[in-house]
């Protein structure tokens, strides 16, 4: 039954996947609904790492997850990513180890902190590309990524006790995820500018798990799993988190709208505390709730645009005549 489920899933997003991707090449826009559920995916995997190392370490979860990913991904996206040429393989090849470094800290992240609290600080990302851009392009940060900033940063205080110093291990290395996918998201958009973004999408899922398991191998041995439940939750992650969420991104990220992206990936941290409730019996206290919900809140404020601003500075710009009631 969980690997139907599971396999529905990832062939309605193949659907999805080609009628955004060909429809977009005759003109056509993606869909706002496969931005949003990105979210949905990715909030789902903060609970199942944290099930699955109870008993797999971090780097055998990610390789698996990521070789399960790019077998499904290949046999579904053949055409696309069997179009192979050395730029397109060695792009894939940095941004498979970024995302596999990032899995892994996600992976031991989650399991030394609550999968809610991981999802809220795994969010600062999108934070951090606003700061990482600007210092790239050499221009102050947005008034609204500063006022967004101080926003997370006072969530941060509350989810931690007031006290950064008792952030604990976990919640350490989440925040150092977020920037290590930060970078990700960086390198990628460029990347997707430069080739098929579909075969990057794939490849890198396939890189991704040829440097997790050489890690396995290496450092702590290469486990499996050993039970029907934890059999399930590596498919899950691999065809819901890794192969419909990560190639999804890749495909829908570059056609919507500023506002519906940054609106999209604050959504994740609220699915992982929805998931986590329901998979692992986690509840938030009252004041880290509080901090939660400023994360989010700091989140939305520093991507989301509105839409009434914009217009109005635009119409300001093209010269036109302000409206006044």
């Amino acid at each position: 039954m969980s690997f139907a489920i599971v396999y529905f899933t990832l062939h309605c997003g193949s659907i999805h996947f080609n009628r955004a991707f060909y429809g977009r090449r005759a003109g056509q826009c993606f869909c706002g609904d496969n931005a949003f559920s990105v979210p949905v995916a990715w909030g789902f995997s903060y609970p199942l790492m944290k099930i699955g190392m109870d008993s797999m370490n971090a780097t055998s979860i990610v390789a698996l997850r990521c070789i399960i990913a790019f077998a499904a991904c290949l046999l579904l996206f053949h055409k696309h990513a069997f179009r192979i040429n050395r730029d397109l393989m060695v792009r894939a090849a940095i941004i498979g180890a970024i995302m596999a470094t990032e899995l892994t800290c996600m992976c031991l992240g989650s399991s030394l902190t609550s999968a809610s609290t991981a999802g809220f600080l795994q969010s600062l990302t999108v934070v951090i590309v606003a700061f990482a851009n600007a210092a790239l392009l050499r221009r102050a940060p947005e008034r609204k990524v500063l006022v967004g900033t101080a926003i997370v940063t006072c969530g941060m205080l509350l989810l931690s006790g007031a006290d950064f110093t008792s952030l604990n291990p976990g919640a350490i290395i989440m925040l150092l995820s977020a920037f290590i996918y930060a970078s990700h998201i960086i390198v990628a958009k460029r990347f997707v500018e430069e080739v098929d973004p579909l075969a990057l999408g794939v490849w890198q899922l396939g890189f991704g798990g040829l440097f997790s398991g050489i890690a396995a191998f290496t450092f702590g041995g290469f486990t499996l799993p050993g039970t029907p439940s934890e059999i399930v939750v590596v498919v899950a992650l691999a065809l819901i988190c890794s192969a419909y969420g990560f190639i999804t991104q890749t495909l829908v990220q570059p056609h919507v709208p500023a506002e519906t992206t940054g609106f999209a990936f604050s959504l994740e941290p609220v699915c992982s505390a929805v998931f986590s409730f329901f998979l692992v019996g986690e509840v938030l206290s009252p004041i880290a709730f509080f901090g939660a919900a400023l994360i989010l809140t700091g989140v939305m404020v520093a991507t989301v645009e509105l839409p009434r601003l914009r217009a109005h500075g635009q119409a300001r710009m093209a010269g036109a005549p302000e409206h006044v009631s």
